[in-house]
């Protein structure tokens, strides 16, 4: 599992389309606090684009159902993301994300 950051970058490294797009699959499980990985980055040290994928890909994830569990109630996730703000999560970034959920709530 752990190692899947660094397929992704060996498969798509060598497409010329993608190279912008690197740091997202190859850093999106780094940590603010640096206990992630690949690579063990922390803070600004990972990637801006990696630190708003993760933060969406783990809204994506805990919010959908998987064959192993159900999906989490939006208001589960949101404590989980406030409270992982500043250890799993860009500490500026998560209430930017859940402002901008509101904000998508409100428009529909």
């Amino acid at each position: 599992m752990q190692k899947h950051p660094q397929y992704a970058y060996d498969l798509i490294s060598p497409i010329s389309y993608f190279q912008n797009a690197l740091v997202i699959p190859y850093c999106h499980h780094e940590h603010w606090n640096g206990a992630g990985y690949p690579r063990g980055l922390r803070e600004e040290e990972i990637p801006l684009a990696a630190r708003i994928f993760t933060i969406v890909d783990v809204w994506d994830a805990l919010t959908s159902d998987r064959p192993y569990r159900a999906a989490w109630k939006e208001d589960a996730v949101i404590d989980f993301l406030s409270k992982q703000a500043g250890i799993l999560f860009d500490p500026d970034l998560v209430p930017a994300f859940l402002d901008s959920l509101r904000m998508a709530t409100i428009r529909h």
